[in-house]
This record gives structure tokens, C-alpha cells and sequence, in this order.
């Protein structure tokens, strides 16, 4: 992992897990590219992770272990929440350390959304409520 990516995670996140977020309705949008020059995002809100696209038929549990990128990070509890093959997947996140989901989206990007190890992120927070 790359100290640039994590810290941009890191404090792009720390609102969805603050008083910022009372409601639980703020929703970080982390957007880069991939190696295969193809546009990729995740979505963070205070218990899930999205990713778009999603392009596997395997489910996301399934896919990010044989990805590797749970490979450090054994210990999160996980849930599968939704998802839909080469479309989106929604993965349960509650009950995890902010600093953990930081390091299983940059985990995310790079080993199974195939994102180069010195991608750039653009960052966007909304309210949905």
C-alpha cells in the first residue's frame, strides 16, 4: 500500500465516521482509473462499501479473497449486501475500524478493481438525506 493513496483515503472517509455524520446519510465517493484505462469508483457511507462496476459474476466476498485483497485484513467482518454481476456490488462494513475500511478500499482498487499502484483518486462527499 501507498502512503499518498491511504492518506487520501483516510481523510476522505473520516467524515462518514464522525459527528459530521449524525444521520449516517453522508455518502464519499472515491472515483479513479484502472489499468485498463476504464473508469472505477467506490462508494463509502458509515456501514458499506459500493463498487462501480462491478465486473465480475462471482460474488464481491468470493471475489475480493481470491483477489487477494483481504489478504492482510482477515480479520474484518464483512456482509454481502447487494450486488448485481458486471454491474455494482454493496458490501456490509459495520462494526469495522475507519482505518481497516481505508486499507480494504485501497486493497480494493488495486488487487481486484486492477487499479496501478499510484493511481489518483478524486473525491466527492454528499448529503443523501
Amino acid at each position: 500500500m501507498i502512503e499518498p493513496q491511504m492518506n487520501s483515503i483516510t481523510a476522505a472517509i473520516v467524515d462518514i465516521y464522525g459527528e459530521k455524520n449524525e444521520g449516517g446519510m453522508l455518502c464519499c465517493t472515491l472515483e479513479t482509473v484502472n489499468t485498463d484505462e476504464l473508469d472505477v469508483s467506490i462508494q463509502v457511507m458509515a456501514g458499506s462499501i459500493s463498487l462501480t462496476p462491478y465486473p465480475y459474476v462471482e460474488d464481491p466476498l468470493t471475489r475480493l479473497e481470491l483477489s487477494g485483497a483481504l489478504e492482510t485484513l482477515g480479520h474484518l467482518q464483512l456482509d454481502l449486501v447487494d450486488w448485481d454481476a458486471n454491474a455494482f456490488a454493496t458490501v456490509g462494513t459495520s462494526g469495522n475500524d475507519p482505518a481497516e475500511i481505508a486499507c480494504l478500499i485501497d486493497q480494493t482498487f488495486r488487487k481486484m478493481l486492477r487499479c496501478p499502484p499510484d493511481y489518483a483518486l478524486k473525491v466527492s462527499t454528499e448529503d443523501l438525506s
